[in-house]
């Protein structure tokens, strides 16, 4: 009784329940990255402006082989204003990709701009795996609330 419990919490904080509810297809060919390139490239995407990080990198790499062109920045919020000038002057969404945590937070200044001028800009943001959300996990905060 006690000590199944014990195990079942063990094994609830490890994540093993969730591992074995989740399963991962290791036949299939294809990752989220390449979802994300085919539906940006489905979308006339041609430009994706980044801070390059372990979170988003899937997306990177599919994106330019789909021959939308990455284009890295020296900060996310540059990404952002340079996703907002696209959008202005093509008249196309524009789109920017950061990783999770401060990625995504130095972003507030340039996403406010582009809301404030109505431009249609998609912002990216990577996250900690579902698997270490509310752990501790690397950068991993509520990013939606901003």
């Amino acid at each position: 009784g006690l000590l199944a419990m014990a195990l079942l919490g063990v094994a609830y904080r490890l994540g093993l329940l969730y591992q074995l509810c989740h399963k991962v297809n290791p036949q299939s060919p294809r990752h989220g990255g390449e979802l994300v390139a085919e539906v940006l490239k489905a979308h006339g995407i041609r430009f994706l402006f980044a801070l390059a990080g372990g979170h988003i990198s899937p997306i990177l790499v599919a994106s330019e082989k789909m021959g939308i062109r990455v284009v890295d920045t020296r900060h996310e919020a540059t990404a952002v204003f340079a996703a907002d000038a696209v959008s202005r002057l093509s008249g196309r969404i524009g789109v920017a990709a950061v990783t999770a945590g401060p990625g995504v937070t130095h972003t507030v200044t340039a996403i406010k701009n582009a809301q404030m001028a109505e431009s249609p800009v998609l912002l990216i943001g990577g996250a900690a795996a579902s698997l270490q959300k509310g752990r501790g996990a690397l950068q991993d905060i509520d990013q939606l609330s901003l």
